[in-house]
């Protein structure tokens, strides 16, 4: 019996994930930085512009219960970390260029 999901099913559920702010996808805004799947659960890493505004701890929210609904309890855990490195938006960086 499989109990944690995938790569690529942790993937397409973050996929899902819509930040409030950009309309998009957290992972065609390539904000998922990592994803590990182990014996011990599911953890990802993202990189977030505002961690700490309204905007960002919602987006936080809404990848918490995406990943808690593909890991069954018991299973393992699921975890959250925060890059070090700030996000900036796309549009931002296409300037820099």
């Amino acid at each position: 019996m499989k109990l944690l999901p995938s790569e690529p099913e942790v993937r397409a559920a973050l996929s899902r994930v819509i930040h409030p702010t950009y309309g998009m996808s957290i992972v065609g805004l390539g904000m998922l930085r990592e994803i590990a799947v182990s014996e011990a659960g599911v953890e990802v890493e993202l990189a977030m512009n505002c961690p700490g505004c309204p905007a960002g701890q919602l987006t936080l929210g809404r990848v918490r219960q995406a990943l808690e609904s593909l890991v069954p309890p018991g299973a393992g855990q699921v975890i959250i970390r925060l890059s070090p490195e700030s996000w900036r938006p796309p549009a931002l960086l296409s300037l820099q260029d």
